[in-house]
């Protein structure tokens, strides 16, 4: 009998080790997932924002945090096409920056307020009459790829820039919303710090036991 409930109670022991292994490898991949997931996008929203104002005024740079509203966009000059079913999924317009001209990307469900932003900003080149309307973004500006820089070098030459003001300009930069994944990379990535720390430390308190535990079996 005493076999038995000494062979149950390290049956019992045993469950519960694997239980915490078990325990803390979910934290630790929880927390490392979720960070490898959304710590780019915290390291951007942690980073003071940049108003639109400012970014058409001035200029952009890679990396820049940016956050506003549109209230001038020139013509759309790309579009990107799902390979699969065909469809448009994204649109790209020119934006004023600085002295130059960045990209802005505008989802298919944004596509017909950035045409009316169009509309209104060439009344505006016409009349005076300054856009009623905006575009909200939130995101960060990047180098702009593919061929977007080549069709936005040949929009440019059509309105009347040449090939050495181009040039001049430098790599052309996309400002690119990403609203969505800021916002949940402010609440997932502090989670992920604090799953990430909570698995640490019940890594380093179980070692800690079981070093105590076999020092007091001497």
């Amino acid at each position: 009998m005493n076999g038995d409930r000494v062979w149950e109670e390290d049956w019992k022991q045993e469950l519960k080790r694997k239980a915490a292994v078990i325990a803390v490898l979910a934290l630790l991949a929880s927390g490392g997932i979720m960070l490898l997931t959304h710590g780019k996008n915290f390291l951007v929203a942690v980073k003071p924002a940049y108003d639109m104002e400012y970014v058409m005024t001035n200029g952009a740079k890679e990396g820049m945090h940016i956050s506003g509203e549109i209230t001038v966009v020139y013509d759309c000059f790309a579009e990107m096409e799902n390979t699969q079913n065909k469809k448009i999924t994204a649109y790209y317009y020119a934006v004023p920056a600085g002295e130059g001209m960045a990209v802005l990307q505008v989802s298919a469900g944004m596509q017909h307020a950035a045409d009316r932003l169009l509309e209104e900003t060439i009344n505006y080149m016409n009349t005076g009459m300054v856009p009623s309307s905006s575009i909200p973004i939130e995101g960060y500006v990047v180098k702009a790829e593919g061929r977007i820089p080549y069709l936005l070098s040949e929009y440019m030459k059509e309105i009347g820039y040449s090939q050495e003001e181009i040039e001049a300009m430098g790599e052309p930069l996309m400002l690119r919303d990403t609203a969505g994944g800021l916002g949940a990379a402010r609440i997932y990535a502090p989670l992920g710090m604090i799953l990430l720390a909570l698995g640490i430390l019940a890594t380093m308190f179980a070692i800690f036991r079981e070093r105590f535990r076999r020092g007091t079996e001497r």
